[in-house]
């Protein structure tokens, strides 16, 4: 424990139970907030189920503009640039999270992100009626860039809004939202509903629908108190915010845990991009990076993009595949449930389930492997086949278990209020700089190793195993100097 911490805790200690209450203001601020998580979600979705109606819708639009016909081949790339484009607007937004959540706060950061939002809708429902396939691939790049400031501007605005003791379940809420949203956007792909060729663009002008809402209800909510104090020293405006979501007028206690926090970032220079690299903010920040890199490079992405052909291995036919995969977005909804629960239980910390998940991923891979080399031996092996399923939701399991949510609320925990938006950026951006490094790569390393490119993930994940266990500090109910005295311990 820090020589200061004593200072800090004792009060808000006194007054956990006022503290840790869900109040309505809390809970409404929290849904309107992890709208922007949804958008996310849903555009990590929605491209799965209907790539092969657009892609043939490609080659039209593009003999009708440039009157040329496109081969199959270059409609493909210019599909999967659509898709992939996604990933560079996050990298961006990613950046630029930090550095707008403190020129404008964080509400007005969200609010301004989804006017980003509805120019990618428009651009992207509309493009069919104009018949101007590279409306798509602008509208994909700007609502990338939407999704990548908002992945970092949301943990950061609901870890600062949360009370210590919900601040795990608060923090875990993101993820939860990104699940539902692939499992709603998976459904809307079904060849029943929108997934036809008249109705897809219906899929992305879905768009509006989170971001109107957003942007309706956001003024109700108040601005994060830490950051109306720490960064915008308005002690009487961040009291009477804090009262809001607490539900009572007796809010001494954090008050002066934030006056106290804003004193100490306050005595020192507000740190620069750069200075997140040096000094005493070098280790966090290297332990923000590695949680992020240890979410991508465990191989989800894949796992979810493998699940089609591991069903289709199992002998589902016609639809059934895609019936299959919304169970398993299903079943990652219920995991990621169950651990926004979890994450704040007396019995579990964040290292315990982050260990649990990443040790459970590593497990399920090195198993699908074997899993998937017996099923291709022939239908003779018709168990192996029923083990690969069984085996892809263990992994997804695992995944909403710990390494899913804890990355992106942890970043905030372990930051004061003067570094957190720095921190955020820099985190959030290495997020999808992995994603997209995942996604260029892993089709040419699959068509080289078949099922045996899960072993690289399976390295992977036995690296992060061992670096969280050796380095990462638990931070459940801890104020930010208990955290970094963990830090300098575990040094």
């Amino acid at each position: 424990m820090g020589v200061n911490d004593h200072d800090v805790t004792v009060p808000l200690q006194q007054h956990q139970p006022v503290e840790g209450r869900l109040t309505k203001c809390l809970v409404f601020s929290s849904f309107v907030i992890v709208l922007a998580s949804f958008q996310f979600g849903y555009h990590i979705g929605c491209v799965n189920a209907p790539g092969g109606l657009i892609t043939e819708w490609i080659i039209g639009s593009h003999k009708d503009l440039f009157g040329k016909e496109l081969t199959r081949e270059n409609a493909d790339l210019a599909w999967s640039v659509a898709v992939s484009v996604f990933a560079v607007g996050g990298m961006a937004g990613g950046l630029l999270s930090g550095w707008l959540a403190d020129k404008v706060g964080r509400r007005g950061a969200l609010f301004y992100n989804n006017i980003l939002a509805l120019a990618a809708a428009a651009l992207m429902g509309l493009a069919k009626s104009v018949g101007a396939y590279p409306m798509i691939i602008l509208g994909r790049l700007i609502i990338g860039f939407n999704c990548g400031l908002s992945s970092g501007l949301v943990p950061m605005y609901l870890t600062e809004i949360s009370p210590v003791n919900l601040r795990g379940m608060l923090g875990s809420l993101p993820q939860l939202f990104v699940t539902i949203a692939i499992l709603v956007s998976q459904i809307f792909g079904l060849p029943h509903l929108l997934g036809t060729d008249d109705r897809w663009p219906l899929i992305l002008a879905f768009t509006v629908v989170p971001a109107v809402l957003q942007l309706a209800l956001l003024m109700l909510c108040p601005e994060s108190p830490k950051y109306t104090m720490g960064v915008r020293c308005l002690r009487e405006e961040a009291e009477n915010a804090l009262k809001k979501l607490r539900g009572t007028d007796d809010v001494t206690a954090e008050i002066n845990a934030m006056v106290e926090e804003a004193n100490v970032a306050g005595n020192q220079q507000k740190p620069k991009m750069g200075d997140m690299f040096k000094g005493a903010l070098l280790w966090p920040m290297s332990i923000a990076i590695m949680m992020m890199l240890a979410q991508q490079l465990s191989g989800i992405n894949v796992a979810m993009f493998y699940s089609t052909v591991i069903f289709r291995g199992a002998g589902l036919t016609g639809n059934e595949p895609f019936y299959a995969t919304i169970g398993m977005g299903a079943v990652n909804v219920i995991m990621t449930l169950i651990s926004v629960w979890l994450v704040d239980h007396p019995k579990f910390g964040r290292r315990s389930l982050l260990l649990a998940g990443l040790t459970g991923m590593f497990f399920s891979t090195l198993l699908l492997v074997g899993a998937l080399t017996i099923q291709n031996m022939g239908s003779d092996y018709k168990w192996a086949s029923y083990s690969a399923i069984v085996l892809v939701l263990l992994f997804v399991i695992s995944f909403a278990t710990g390494p899913g949510a804890i990355p992106w609320f942890f970043v905030s925990e372990i930051f004061d209020s003067s570094a957190r938006g720095n921190a955020n950026s820099i985190a959030v951006m290495v997020n999808w700089a992995a994603n997209l490094l995942v996604g260029l790569t892993f089709l040419p390393i699959n068509n080289l190793l078949g099922q045996f490119s899960f072993f690289i993930f399976s390295g992977f994940l036995a690296f992060f195993i061992v670096y969280t266990w050796k380095f990462v500090p638990e931070t459940k109910g801890k104020s930010i100097e208990q955290i970094q005295a963990e830090f300098d311990k575990r040094k």
